[in-house]
């Protein structure tokens, strides 16, 4: 669900024009293949379930995907965007601590899960670094989770009577994350014409959520037109108290082509 802290900007950062003042543009549609899991706190019927949710078989259970990044640059001041909206069919899943209607009781469960999740990141940026081998920007943002999620249930109770009770529940619920982050990205030239590079990324927050962080690093070659590049990108929310999201993982491997004007 991530995927962006704008992670892309990492390893998209437009040529850098020295001799102009102007603005520079990039935009990057990208895919990204991330596996995601976590554990999600349910309120059911006389009390909660905490369902482990994922990993999710990416082509099995994928139904829908959307991504996109962009970045616009004016000397050493920067402003990017981060748009990723992924909706996974149902899973099995398992409860992993519950009361009430998953109680010790039960001697029989089955359980799915759905999710669909939309991340938004926005921020800026200013190089603090920029020599031969590369740059270093100091980066700035917040970044929104939307996430909405079904738990489909049957279970098996027994009763102080020796009988059995059937029960099936179907739960949905939302949660809307919103957190500030601070991070550094950039890139490291690895030939020397520089077309060949490392991107990296890496920043932390808090806010909704009590933690949140991402991290990035890759290949990318850089061209007339704008970049290709492959990165491998992780992504993870932790919650507290009685929140949907306990912990959500997004982590996985990302193709991106930067278009540059």
């Amino acid at each position: 669900m991530s995927a962006a802290a704008s992670v892309h900007a990492a390893n998209k950062l437009p040529d850098r024009d020295d001799t102009s003042d102007g603005w520079q543009f990039a935009i990057t549609p990208y895919l990204w293949l991330p596996t995601v899991g976590g554990t999600l706190r349910f309120s059911l019927p006389g009390g909660g379930a905490d369902a482990s949710t994922g990993p999710y078989n990416y082509l099995q259970n994928l139904k829908f995907v959307f991504m996109l990044q962009g970045e616009a640059r004016k000397g050493d001041w920067s402003i990017f965007a981060d748009a990723v909206y992924l909706r996974f069919g149902r899973h099995e899943s398992s409860v992993n601590a519950a009361n009430g209607l998953f109680g010790p009781l039960n001697t029989e469960r089955s359980l799915e899960t759905s999710l669909r999740g939309t991340l938004i990141q926005v921020g800026g940026g200013r190089t603090v670094t920029g020599t031969s081998w590369g740059t270093v920007d100091a980066v700035l943002g917040v970044r929104y989770l939307g996430v909405k999620t079904t738990l489909d249930a049957a279970a098996m109770s027994s009763l102080a009577t020796g009988a059995s009770v059937n029960r099936a529940v179907e739960v949905a619920q939302v949660q809307n994350i919103l957190d500030g982050f601070a991070g550094v990205r950039g890139r490291v030239s690895i030939s020397s014409d520089g077309r060949w590079y490392l991107p990296f990324y890496l920043d932390a927050g808090a806010g909704s959520s009590k933690f949140t962080w991402q991290a990035l690093a890759g290949v990318g070659y850089s061209m007339k037109w704008g970049e290709l590049s492959l990165t491998y990108r992780y992504l993870a929310f932790y919650g507290s108290g009685d929140q949907l999201v306990q912990t959500l993982r997004f982590n996985g491997p990302s193709v991106n082509a930067t278009f540059k004007f």
